[in-house]
């Protein structure tokens, strides 16, 4: 008995034959499978006689009314249509990675978010894909997701607390609330601060209505302190200025902080209790993302933390060097 793991393998097979010897098991017709691969019948009964010499075995058996495979090629079928489905993923993922390189997505997302958090993000997507156009829209929060509904962006980026009827949400991120202070300020060097300690300093918050300002008011309300600012403002960057001018303190997002022009504002984590909020991407659930959108919502998860490390070492070499 011939030992078939030192029988000799077959060189010249190719894929031209497989792919013919499939197309006829499945349609069991010459006549049927020639017409699929644009062969003439006389063209592919060659194909297949061709292989069934390299393989030395018959693999149809073949009558008058109809061709059946035999045991050997009954045998062989699953294992060709297996390489072909390898085959046919790999392509695939080529195509998908091509695909992932070229192309354009628009975003929509809030003006803090735009001035700070999505800047660095995008220089570091233009790098790992120089061949992809992105559309930034900088709207209000609440234009975020008509622009999405309405097609205009293919998702947006924003901070999000509830549901919204027909699009989908899915954590990016999760942001924590920081006390922003002056470098100088008692508070400063702290490693975290507590919101009771926040008793008697003077706070520019954001006017009510916002999403920050309701985040701040649970804040304070878990430890049973009112909430009396001595400034409200309508946007986070005149809040960082009366910060810089010394007639505050605020409580804001750290991505908001992790940009902040000034050097003599710093962010302290607050604690007891720790107050986090999603940013999210809002997408349309009847849409399907393209592949350079799923390319950058990957990046930005990512980005974002290592955005965060970036931020936090700074802060501590900021403090070291003034200690030193």
């Amino acid at each position: 008995m011939t030992d078939q793991r030192n029988a000799p393998r077959p060189a010249g097979v190719t894929m031209r034959q497989l792919r013919a010897f499939v197309a006829v098991a499945q349609d069991e017709s010459i006549t049927r499978a020639a017409q699929r691969l644009h062969l003439t019948p006389s063209a592919l009964s060659m194909l297949i006689s061709s292989l069934e010499g390299e393989l030395a075995v018959r693999l149809f058996e073949r009558t008058t009314r109809r061709i059946a495979l035999t045991d050997a090629g009954l045998e062989l079928l699953p294992s060709i249509k297996k390489v072909f489905e390898n085959l046919d993923d790999a392509f695939d993922g080529l195509r998908q990675l091509s695909d992932r390189r070229s192309g354009r997505f628009a975003v929509a997302t809030s003006p803090l978010l735009a001035a700070t958090l999505l800047p660095p993000l995008l220089a570091g997507f233009r790098v790992r894909f120089p061949g992809i156009r992105v559309d930034l829209f900088d709207l209000p929060v609440d234009g975020i997701a008509q622009a999405v509904r309405s097609g205009q962006a293919d998702f947006g980026v924003c901070t999000a607390d509830t549901e919204m009827p027909g699009l989908v949400l899915t954590t990016l991120y999760q942001d924590r609330l920081m006390l922003a202070c002056q470098s100088d300020h008692p508070l400063a060097d702290r490693r975290e601060v507590r919101w009771a300690e926040l008793a008697g300093e003077p706070l520019a918050l954001l006017r009510h209505g916002s999403g920050l300002r309701s985040l701040v008011e649970r804040g304070f309300a878990e430890i049973g302190e009112p909430v009396q600012p001595a400034f409200e403002v309508a946007h986070v960057t005149t809040a960082v200025g009366l910060v810089e001018a010394g007639l505050a303190v605020s409580i804001l997002p750290s991505y908001a902080l992790s940009s902040a022009r000034s050097p003599g504002v710093v962010a302290v984590p607050l604690t007891a209790p720790v107050m986090e909020r999603n940013i999210v991407a809002l997408t349309d659930g009847q849409r399907q993302l393209s592949a350079p959108c799923e390319a950058f919502l990957t990046h930005f998860k990512s980005g974002v933390t290592g955005l965060a490390a970036s931020s936090s070492q700074k802060k501590t070499r900021k403090k070291t060097a003034g200690q030193a």
